[in-house]
C-alpha cells in the first residue's frame, strides 16, 4: 500500500491554516484541477464531490466522505467513496496542522491507497499534487494578509 506525505512550513498562525484547510467545501480554491465542490451533510460522515478537470489526467467526478475531525488536534481524515476516476481503491487521507510558533505552522497532507497500476508513478503524481496544493494554501493565506 503506497504512502505519500507532503509537509510545508508556513509563516502563518496554525489557527489560520487550520481554518483554511479544514473548510470541507473549499478545496477547489487551492487544489489544482478541482471544480466547484458540492457538500452534502455536515460533520463526520458528510460527503463532498467535485469534478476533476481533464488536465488532471483523471477527468470525472470524485466523491469523498469525512471520516474524522479533531478540532483540538487540528486534524481530519477522509476517504474516497463510490465510483472514482482515479485508478485507486481504499484511499484514505489525513490533513493536519501543527503550530511551530505563534506565527508559524506546519501543514501535512498524507494518504494511502491501493492500485493495480504502477505505484511509483502514482506516488510521484500524488506527491506533486499535494506539494503544489500546499504551496497554493500558503500563497492564498499570505495574500489575504496584504
Amino acid at each position: 500500500m503506497p504512502h505519500v506525505t507532503a509537509t510545508k512550513a508556513m509563516p502563518v498562525p496554525a489557527s489560520k491554516a487550520w481554518e483554511f484547510v479544514s473548510n470541507w467545501g473549499g478545496t477547489d480554491k487551492w487544489i489544482p484541477g478541482v471544480g466547484p465542490v458540492v457538500v452534502e451533510g455536515s460533520g463526520i460522515g458528510s460527503l463532498r464531490s467535485a469534478d476533476l478537470a481533464p488536465e488532471t489526467g483523471f477527468p470525472g467526478r470524485i466523491s469523498e466522505r469525512l471520516e474524522t475531525f479533531d478540532l483540538h488536534k487540528m486534524s481530519f481524515s477522509y476517504c474516497v467513496v463510490g465510483d472514482n476516476p482515479i485508478p485507486i481503491t481504499n484511499y484514505l487521507a489525513r490533513m493536519s496542522v501543527k503550530a511551530i510558533s505563534k506565527d508559524s505552522c506546519e501543514v501535512t497532507w498524507e494518504s494511502t491507497w491501493d492500485t493495480e497500476l504502477d505505484e511509483a508513478e502514482l506516488v510521484v503524481a500524488f506527491n506533486g499534487l499535494y506539494n503544489l496544493a500546499l504551496d497554493n494554501v500558503e500563497q492564498l493565506m499570505l495574500s489575504e494578509n496584504q
